[in-house]
């Protein structure tokens, strides 16, 4: 029973060292389904187009929304986005035709929106806060949703 003990206690002190996994989720509107990998404490919320995901203490969001361009470019949309959101504009980078980024402060929080065009639809990633670490893999797990 004593080795069965230590053996228990031993797995659990193992799970707690263990880094916090991701859990995939799946969101998007029925045309083009994404999946992303939602950092363990964090909240996910969909809504119309995606979903908003925002660190425990909410000082981090990423927001992914997908919708159908209607024959805009990445930069047009890009600019539409941008007049919305409100703030101040710090750069606009084009990455090609279908590729827009922009940087801006909105109540003084950094911001960063990148907008791609695929095809009719397109995708807005919009990230800010602090946790650039977070940020990066959220981004980095956006996938097709099979």
């Amino acid at each position: 029973m004593k080795k069965h003990l230590v053996t228990l206690c031993l797995i659990g002190l193992l799970a707690m060292a263990t880094p916090a996994l991701a859990a995939i989720q799946t969101f998007g509107p029925d045309f083009s389904r994404f999946t992303v990998d939602v950092p363990d404490g964090w909240t996910a919320k969909p809504n119309d187009g995606g979903c908003q995901i925002s660190s425990p203490d909410e000082g981090t969001s990423v927001s992914i929304q997908v919708h159908k361009n209607g024959g805009k470019s990445a930069s047009e949309l890009a600019a539409l986005i941008s007049k919305q959101m409100g703030g101040k504009i710090l750069k606009t980078e084009d990455e090609g035709p279908n590729q827009t980024n922009v940087y801006a402060e909105i109540d003084g929080v950094r911001v960063a929106l990148t907008i791609i065009v695929d095809g009719d639809k397109f995708v807005a990633f919009t990230m800010a806060g602090s946790d650039e670490e977070a940020m990066k893999k959220i981004a980095a797990s956006l996938a097709d949703a099979q």
